[in-house]
């Protein structure tokens, strides 16, 4: 194993943390230079770095609206093998802490206020607080302390002689929203392979880890997938006292809401793990203010998790629910009409509503076929528009696919009433191990073989998860497939290219195994987040190490 003084690697741990952690570095905001400057100037300090200064440095991120970079740094040693560690430098905002804000990022002024009493904790936090075996403050656990770690395993890393090996270290911004730095850490992972010639062989990510068991640590081998699928009706307008002559798009969004909502059809089930079903996060109606009739149109949109699914099987799985939704709320409709006019000795007459439901890439070439250029002008005009008000913030990425749907129907002749599936950003590829087990014995091995070390060092039992579920920007690490991912993203996802991509094809070249092991962390974004200080001083880095080690042959 490479040979590590543990008793300066947990000073500098301790060190860079606590200078880490009182950067106030929120997600999407300019705050996050600021961690990107800390990082470069530490990366700076170091003499390895100062005797090879185009070793490190920071991958601006294209059309950043706040002109964000990608810290990186490498140490290049014997041969092409290399392990690139990851970590993010953003945290969530701290409007949780109220009156203790100036204390967010102040670790042990934050826990002697805590100590005081005034903060109503529950009777775990209490418990963690008084034992002194955990460090509070935002950003500490999620996810610095990992952060930390890496940092100063590569310091040491750094000044070893005939090191064997390679170590590149990545800190990306926006983890925290939309993955911003590590879809641009795709290209800069292509353009260091080609540059330095590096095989990677794995990447570490040092993500916190929650236990089931206090007793029992977690070891991720792969990571969650995450598709944000949109559902827009279009109804049939009418006054609220002639329900049958109109046709509620509520009425439709609420089946497939019903249908679709922790529906276990789409959570995936691999090696005894499953994704948690899916969960609506946005549903609103078009009326901004009241008035007595029938809203046009009705929007939602919901989170997907998958461990092996790819987009095109969850995009069938929804547009078959929502036939079945809409041919069920027609059929529900006639019948309460038949008796409604057998009521009233009125003769029945079948509604005249018929099931139309189409994806959005779909309802683009109806609105060319009727329009042709006129519509292709107006909808790079919105595009635009559109564009412009999410870098200003005035509204969000699922605002904006929904303004473009309203635009594209605008150039549709038929006024029929439809259902539009999409997709909106975010999207987080599965990834897993299991697909590289067969290409390298290290990986196939190296749950066990960490487990045995992890037993015979500290006499501690850990178990691993082939899905960290928390989603992460491991994600973006390999990917299989990537024209016909890009081909879906580029049809069904409204908002994808300037505002939003995948560089899928750069990720499949990169594509390597990945491993989650971090500290043990609770209660993340909240104000109680803590970190167990052992784990980050003392198991976590020996961990970490002892992977590099085994990678790195």
């Amino acid at each position: 194993m490479i040979s590590i003084d543990y008793n300066e690697l947990n000073k500098d741990i301790k060190d860079i943390l606590y200078d880490y952690v009182s950067i106030n570095s929120r997600t999407s905001s300019e705050n996050e230079r600021k961690a990107e400057k800390f990082l470069l100037e530490y990366f700076d300090s170091l003499r390895y770095f100062k005797e090879n200064p185009t070793n490190f440095g920071s991958h601006k991120i294209e059309n950043d609206p706040y002109e964000r970079g990608v810290p990186w740094a490498l140490v290049k040693g014997k041969g092409s093998d290399t392990v690139v560690f990851i970590h993010h430098c953003d945290v969530v905002d701290v409007e949780d802490f109220g009156n203790l804000k100036d204390l967010a990022f102040k670790p042990d002024e934050l826990e002697e206020e805590l100590k005081k009493g005034k903060v109503k904790l529950s009777k775990e936090a209490k418990k963690d607080l008084d034992s002194g075996r955990y460090m509070f403050g935002r950003g500490a656990t999620d996810m610095k302390g990992g952060g930390s770690i890496q940092l100063a395993l590569l310091k040491q890393y750094s000044e070893m002689k005939n090191f064997k090996g390679n170590v590149l270290l990545l800190a990306v911004p926006d983890e925290e929203n939309l993955s911003a730095g590590m879809r641009s850490a795709a290209y800069l992972l292509k353009e260091l392979k080609e540059k330095h010639n590096l095989n990677y062989v794995v990447t570490l990510n040092s993500e916190p880890h929650q236990r089931k068991d206090n007793e029992v640590g977690v070891i991720s081998l792969g990571s969650v997938g995450k598709i944000m699928a949109f559902v827009y009706v279009r109804g049939w307008l009418s006054h609220a006292g002639k329900t049958f002559e109109g046709l509620n798009p509520l009425g439709i969004l609420s089946e497939i809401t019903s249908r679709t909502e922790t529906n276990i059809e789409f959570s995936d089930f691999v090696m005894g793990e499953a994704s948690p079903p899916p969960t609506w996060l946005y549903s609103k109606d078009d009326k901004e203010q009241y008035d007595v009739s029938m809203p046009l149109s009705a929007k939602g949109s919901f989170s997907i998790l998958t461990l092996d699914s790819e987009i095109d099987e969850v995009m069938k799985k929804i547009l078959s629910i929502s036939n079945d939704a809409f041919d069920s709320v027609i059929k529900k409709n006639n019948e309460y009409y038949k008796e409604y006019l057998e009521n009233t000795n009125q003769k029945f007459s079948a509604l005249p509503w018929e099931t139309k439901v189409v994806t959005v890439s779909q309802l683009i070439e109806e609105a060319e076929k009727d329009y042709g250029t006129e519509f292709e002008e107006a909808y790079s005009k919105k595009l635009e528009d559109i564009k412009s008000k999410v870098q200003k913030g005035s509204i969000n990425m699922i605002e904006g696919s929904f303004e473009l749907v309203d635009e594209i129907f605008k150039y549709v002749s038929d006024p029929a009433p439809t259902v539009v599936i999409g997709l909106t950003p975010p999207f987080y590829p599965n990834v897993s191990n299991l697909k590289f087990e067969e290409k390298d014995h290290r990986v196939k091995n190296i749950a066990e073989d960490l487990f045995g070390f992890i037993k015979e060092e500290f006499n501690q039992e850990y178990t691993k998860e082939y899905f960290f579920t928390g989603i992460s920007d491991l994600s973006y690490v390999s990917y299989e497939n990537s024209e016909v991912g890009e081909e879906i993203l580029s049809k069904e996802m409204p908002l994808y290219g300037d505002m939003y991509s995948i560089p899928l094809k750069e990720i499949e070249e990169n594509s390597m195994p990945c491993l989650n092991i971090g500290p043990w962390g609770k209660d993340f974004h909240k104000l109680t987040e803590r970190l167990l200080k052992e784990d980050l001083y003392e198991r976590t880095p020996k961990i970490l190490n002892f992977a590099v080690s085994k990678f790195l042959g």
